[in-house]
């Protein structure tokens, strides 16, 4: 067979380890085998190793998100806030805050730097917004 990509050379069968990245994550898949083409590198897997290689994307993809998303949460428990409490000081709707949280939407990145920054500085959320004052007063009185 042909290379699909480059037409030029006759498709080698080759067993090598595939690596995937994503969201600052990898994972190695061993032992994959496709035929691939000695002029341009590309390649084709067969059936096992592409059902293998689509459900390491998929496996990648969901530890990336759950880690995102468990960190928004512990953040916000560790802030004392509800969802909408810190929806609202960040500027974004509660059903969005809820998504992110629990791992079905992907939260932009700027949103997630901002909590972490506040994580380790909880005085600037007071500088956010004034709705916060009147709740840090109250978690105070209690």
């Amino acid at each position: 067979m042909k290379c699909p990509a480059c037409g030029n050379a006759e498709m080698e069968t080759k067993i090598k380890d595939e690596t995937l990245f994503y969201g600052g994550q990898s994972m190695t898949l061993p032992t994959m085998q496709g035929d691939f083409c000695p002029a341009c590198g590309e390649g084709l897997w067969d059936e096992e190793s592409y059902r293998r290689y689509t459900e390491a994307q998929a496996a990648i993809v969901r530890a990336v998100k759950g880690e995102v998303s468990a960190d928004i949460r512990r953040i916000r428990k560790h802030l004392k806030l509800t969802q909408a409490e810190l929806s609202k000081v960040v500027g974004i709707g509660k059903v969005a805050f809820s998504r992110y949280e629990r791992g079905e939407t992907k939260p932009p990145t700027p949103l997630v730097k901002l909590l972490r920054l506040v994580e380790r500085h909880p005085d600037l959320l007071a500088e956010m917004s004034p709705a916060f004052n009147s709740h840090q007063a109250e978690l105070s009185s209690q």
